[in-house]
């Protein structure tokens, strides 16, 4: 069984932060468990042990936004260890840094990156704020919207993305953990970078653009400098006016890259060049429910576990692993307003 963490928001049915059991032999969800009654935990973040566990929250009665902390103890149940709320809005994403135990969290309405620490007696403190100013041409891009903050394989540097402002940075990282900004490349307007996935082995980024509707390769260079070297539609040209990209996800072998489009309700499969990081598209299919926010491959990258924000149920795909390609197996397992799933 592998078991997986469900943030979403609030608003109507869901009570907050659950956990959930995949049986990877059947395809199936079961034993879903609330583990505490947060404010729209809309994002997490784990530890490589998933021994620590980091959630957003937002207090709509104080109007105070913020992190969670959670450790897990030997019957395996998630247990408070901390909060800090030290923001007013709330975040969308958070990365968790080991070596200097640093969250990052971007806060797509206020343009910020809030850096929080985990000292020794499992205390969070608040220890940075960047703040991103500028504006682009979609309505949606009035002003910075920080939307993922991309932690390297090494942890030493943190990859940006700026759905308001067509950005996106690297920041370097010190020993502390707090963050430098060493470099930014100003994606096509109105591309709105959302989320990125980097190559296991190569040095390419992936970078869905939410506004546009695209997947964009750009090629890493040794200064750690981006080249734009390819731009791909992810849904139908007739479709892209209402489209909103999502997520995007890639495979430990690096073959294949996954995009989900909310509104056309899809998932986009691209196969990757070798020689050149470039992609290709290989299928389209139907994620079979609304608003396919997030969605995860499982650990044996057998599966496409996807979340629907607006119809509330998970739907499992199962992938092939040669072709890459995906097949619907199921959508029964209620999981309501559900905007992140996370290998638990």
């Amino acid at each position: 069984m592998q078991e997986y963490i469900l943030g979403g928001y609030t608003r109507r049915d869901n009570e907050g932060l659950k956990t959930i059991q995949f049986d990877e032999v059947e395809g199936k969800f079961s034993n879903k468990k609330l583990i505490a009654e947060l404010g729209s935990p809309t994002y997490v973040a784990l530890s490589r042990d998933k021994s620590l566990l980091f959630a957003i929250h937002k207090d709509s009665e104080n109007e105070k936004a913020g992190i969670v902390a959670f450790r897990k103890d030997e019957h395996q149940n998630w247990n408070e260890i901390s909060r800090l709320l030290a923001t007013v809005g709330s975040g969308c994403h958070v990365s968790y840094r080991e070596s200097s135990q640093t969250i990052y969290v971007s806060n797509y309405g206020d343009g910020e990156l809030d850096v929080y620490h985990l000292d020794v007696n499992d205390q969070l403190h608040h220890v940075q704020k960047i703040t991103h100013t500028g504006s682009s041409v979609h309505p949606n891009q009035e002003k910075s919207h920080i939307h993922m903050g991309l932690l390297t394989a090494d942890q030493n540097s943190l990859i940006v993305c700026d759905l308001g402002t067509d950005y996106v940075s690297v920041y370097s990282i010190d020993d502390e953990g707090l963050l430098e900004l060493k470099h930014e490349i100003k994606m096509p307007e109105g591309t709105g970078p959302r989320h990125a996935a980097l190559h296991p082995a190569k040095p390419y980024l992936y970078v869905i653009g939410e506004l546009n509707n695209t997947t964009n390769v750009l090629e890493i260079k040794n200064d750690f400098t981006f080249d734009l070297v390819q731009t791909v539609e992810n849904v139908p040209q007739e479709y892209r006016s209402d489209a909103s990209g999502a997520a995007i996800r890639i495979t430990q072998d690096g073959r294949f890259i996954y995009s989900s489009s909310r509104f056309h309700d899809i998932i986009t499969v691209f196969e990757i060049n070798e020689e050149n990081g470039q992609v290709s598209e290989i299928q389209k299919i139907g994620t079979v429910g609304q608003i396919p926010r997030d969605f995860i491959l499982d650990q044996t990258e057998s599966f496409a576990l996807v979340a629907h924000q607006d119809s509330d149920h998970l739907s499992v795909f199962k992938r092939n692993s040669e072709t890459g390609k995906l097949s619907f197996i199921d959508n029964t397992t209620y999981a309501p307003e559900c905007v992140c799933i996370a290998l638990a």
